[in-house]
Parts: C-alpha cells; structure tokens; sequence
C-alpha cells in the first residue's frame, strides 16, 4: 500500500457500535442527581428566604448564604451541561447552542472544575466572615488561594495537552 492510498477503516461489528449505548446508565443517574440537587437548591432558597425573614440579612453571613445557593444551582447547571455531553458524545446529537456541543470528555471537565473553584472559593469566604482568629482567617485563605492556583494550573495544563 503506498502513501497515496485512502485509508478504509474496517467497519466495527454491530454488536460494538450498540455498546455505546451502555452511556445512558450514567445519563440517567446524573439526571437524578441533577433532580435531587435541584431540590436541595430550592430548600436552601426557602431557608435563606425565611433566615431573612427572621432577621438575618443584618448579618455578613447572609452574603455566604446567598453565595450557598447560587452555588448549588450552578451545581445543577454544570450536571446538566455534563448529561447533555456525555448523550453527545456517546448516543447522539442533540439541537443545542453551539457552545455547549461537546467533541470530548475534557470539554466535561472545565465546567466540573469551574464550579469546584466558586465552591472553594465560597467556602473559603465563609471561613473569613465566621473565623475570628486573624491566623486562622489567613490560613484558611491561603489553604483556599493554593487549592484555586492547583485546579487553575490543572486546567491550564490539560488545556495544552
């Protein structure tokens, strides 16, 4: 065969091109979870709603608990566009806006480690506000600063190879 020749991959036995389909257990597992998440949310908001209610917006630790439930919501999001991914890659396409076509499973991994950093960061505003200790508020934060740079430097990475 010379360097000429068109390449004719051998067509996979049929048995293999179905397997695919074993993708939908995990589909729908994220989509209970993304359900139960989504409830989870809207418990908190009733929560926050009702702290609020109670006097608790003259607080600082109001602004961590609204930051909480935007941060679950967006947990809920990032499963959604996660599901949306993994249907696409593996059993079909599906009519979505360009930006959340996925071609592969580190596109899945950005918006996993994007929320990981609003949840650490969050948490690491919420040790600020609750600690009183000055030495335990910048340990926290700097345990908080080193595990953004890490995820930071992890996406940097991966998004080279």
């Amino acid at each position: 065969m010379d360097d000429l020749t068109p390449f004719h991959p051998t067509p996979a036995p049929a048995w293999l091109n179905r397997i695919r389909f074993v993708a939908i257990g995990p589909i729908v597992g994220l989509m209970v979870t993304m359900l139960a998440t989504l409830g989870l949310a809207a418990a908190k908001t009733v929560k926050l709603i009702a702290d609020m209610i109670d006097g608790a917006w003259k607080t600082e630790i109001v602004v961590v608990s609204v930051l909480g439930v935007v941060d679950v919501y967006l947990l809920v999001v990032v499963q959604l566009i996660v599901m949306i991914g993994l249907y696409e890659l593996f059993v079909g396409d599906l009519d979505v806006p360009s930006w959340l076509e996925t071609r592969s499973l580190d596109q899945l991994k950005k918006p996993i480690l994007d929320v990981l950093v609003v949840f650490v960061s969050i948490k690491g505003i919420e040790r600020l506000v609750v600690l009183e200790d000055p030495t335990d508020q910048l340990l926290s934060v700097g345990a908080v600063a080193v595990l953004i740079l890490t995820i930071t430097a992890f996406r940097a990475f991966s998004a080279r190879t």
